[in-house]
């Protein structure tokens, strides 16, 4: 069977109109007592019938009356009479602001219960169900196809090439380098590459001495007296030449006196540079240099650049393989998170995560209410929140006009027997 359309009287997204109909029946209510009491009073009916309609219809409007009265004292003055304790929302809006803030913030916001619902989540049981499900990974692959072109745009390029340059720069500036630095060097000096190294680098030193051998003859010979003898100084020049070619020897040896030194000084460089001396600060203007804008900007923009026309040249493919390493990353990570452990690891960041954020949060959030509402002007926070809650209060209404009238014949039935 068809569905039916939903009545006019089903319609709430109006909440006004909707306190307004409800408001009509409540009052329908009272005119009906009223009505009720004053036939009583025209002598249509025989006495006794008059006397117990009376008393119904005035229990109904004492009733009625007395919780209009109450339901309208909440947010205005009863026929704008100034009467004590009326018109109590707009009075008390900033207090009704804190207490709302406070309930949301103690009921909703605190940190175990937040927890202990994430717990329940099991957020990466969840995660990993999602992303096992086929149409829900081709969805999801999907998705990342069509943002895939939007963010590799041309225009976009120089935005995030300009954003990594900034970062990495930013984060150069005031990040301390110098425990990488060492780290790096440590990791060095116990890998097995250090002593090849040192090797290859003496091989060369002591093949660019012996290249030099007639340089360094020429500028003896030319700072020489006069009255020197070139077959001296040309002894004097091979006599330096050759020490110099034994030092380099003797640090290319880890077993002579000057390479036991040098791997000292290298094993201390470590500490040396991670303490903050003036090697240390030459490494960290090298690196800054390194990977500053100037340096770093052309090779960024060369790898964005590279990596667009490659991803979307594969994208326009029928055979592109894009789609596939999407999808297939999808899998996997869906794989990986068959494993307990993971699972374990995740949840115990998520939650560890939620720890470290609530604090903030409840404080922020907290703030966000109570300034929202006490922004608002008093009439129209009254307005909403009368609109929101009026549609029961009506109903109160209505319930003591049929209440009180239902005691008042059960009281009027109650003495006329005991009478």
């Amino acid at each position: 069977m068809a569905d039916q359309p939903a009545s006019p009287a089903d319609n709430s997204d109006d909440p006004a109109a909707e306190l307004r109909r409800y408001r009509w029946m409540a009052g329908g209510c009272l005119a009906v007592a009223a009505g009720g009491w004053a036939v009583s009073h025209m002598g249509l009916l025989p006495p006794e019938g008059a006397a117990g309609l009376r008393a119904v219809a005035e229990a109904g409007m004492i009733g009625g009356l007395a919780d209009w009265f109450a339901v309208t004292a909440l947010f205005r003055r009863p026929l704008g009479l100034p009467i004590p304790h009326t018109a109590l929302v707009p009075r008390n809006r900033d207090r009704i602001a804190d207490g709302i803030a406070a309930y949301i913030d103690k009921e909703f916001l605190e940190p175990g219960m937040l927890v202990e619902q994430i717990r329940r989540m099991d957020p990466a049981s969840r995660l990993g169900r999602l992303l096992a499900d086929p149409a829900a990974r081709d969805k999801l692959t999907d998705l990342v196809m069509g943002l895939l072109p939007g963010l590799l745009r041309a225009d976009q390029e120089a935005a995030i090439r300009q954003t990594l340059i900034t970062a990495v720069s930013d984060g150069l500036a005031r990040a301390d380098l110098r425990p990488v630095l060492a780290q790096g060097l440590r990791s060095l000096m116990r890998s097995e590459t250090v002593e090849p190294l040192i090797a290859e680098l003496a091989d060369r030193l002591i093949d660019f001495v012996h290249t030099r051998r007639g340089w360094l003859q020429e500028v003896v010979s030319g700072r020489s007296r006069w009255w020197m003898p070139s077959a001296v100084d040309k002894t004097l020049a091979n006599t330096m030449t050759d020490a110099l070619l034994g030092h380099l020897y003797d640090l290319r040896t880890p077993n002579s006196p000057a390479g036991q030194d040098l791997r000292r000084w290298l094993e201390a460089l470590p500490d040396e540079v991670e303490q903050g001396g003036p090697l240390a600060e030459r490494l960290l203007a090298a690196a800054r240099r390194l990977l500053g804008p100037e340096s770093l900007g052309p090779l960024v923009a060369d790898a964005l650049g590279g990596l667009r026309q490659a991803v979307l040249a594969d994208m326009g493919r029928p055979d592109g393989r894009i789609r596939d390493l999407v999808s297939g990353a999808i899998g996997s990570a869906a794989g990986q998170l068959d494993d307990p452990t993971l699972r374990e690891r995740i949840n115990h960041s998520v939650e560890q995560t939620f720890q470290g954020s609530i604090p903030r949060w409840r404080e922020a959030i907290r703030g966000f209410i109570t300034g929202t509402l006490k922004a608002q002007d008093v009439d129209q926070f009254t307005d909403k929140l009368e609109q929101r809650v009026g549609r029961d209060l009506q109903f109160i209404r209505i319930n003591g006009t049929i209440l009180g009238a239902a005691i008042g014949g059960l009281l009027f039935v109650l003495n006329g027997w005991l009478s």
